[in-house]
């Protein structure tokens, strides 16, 4: 599963997948990592990786999240790609935004090519998800920099679609 965090302002893609019975394959911020993973109770969980032992929790603040370590308190907002987005608005959006799939779906019409200048709100693809049609939006005034999927692909919920700079 793919996740966007929030740590002290900063933006950090995680995908997590399940490897056999209590094992981890997270990527954080294009690293790979492979762990062992338990949950100790509800909220506090141990981790293994690289044989160092590591046990956290984790609690509701509001709508933010907190993981406990033994010397660290950390802040951690989880939003989806839709989410994430939507809290740019119109006020733009400082540096690369990588626009990604919100859910499951086909990509019907692109409607820029890389290399096109674009404005705020101003449409890059059509994706069709539960027979209805999308037009994802720029966020950001800029440049498209990569087009990460073509006409008639489909997409999962997560992947990049395009990048704008």
């Amino acid at each position: 599963m793919k996740y966007t965090a929030i740590i002290h302002g900063e933006r950090i893609e995680i995908e997590l997948n399940r490897v056999g019975a209590n094992g981890v394959e997270a990527e954080v911020g294009g690293r790979k990592y492979l762990l062992e993973a338990r949950m100790v109770e509800p909220g506090v969980y141990w981790f293994n990786w690289n044989n160092r032992s590591l046990e956290l929790s984790v609690a509701q603040n509001g709508e933010k999240l907190v993981v406990s370590l033994p010397d660290y308190r950390i802040p951690v907002e989880m939003v989806d790609a839709r989410t994430a987005l939507l809290r740019v608005g119109p006020h733009g959006y400082d540096g690369v935004a990588e626009i990604r799939a919100p859910m499951p779906g086909k990509i019907v019409k692109l409607l820029v090519t890389e290399g096109a200048a674009i404005e705020v709100n101003q449409g890059l693809l059509v994706m069709e998800a539960m027979k209805m049609q999308n037009e994802i939006k720029s966020p950001k005034k800029g440049i498209v920099r990569k087009l990460g999927v073509s006409e008639n692909a489909a997409v999962n919920s997560g992947d990049l679609l395009v990048t704008v700079e």
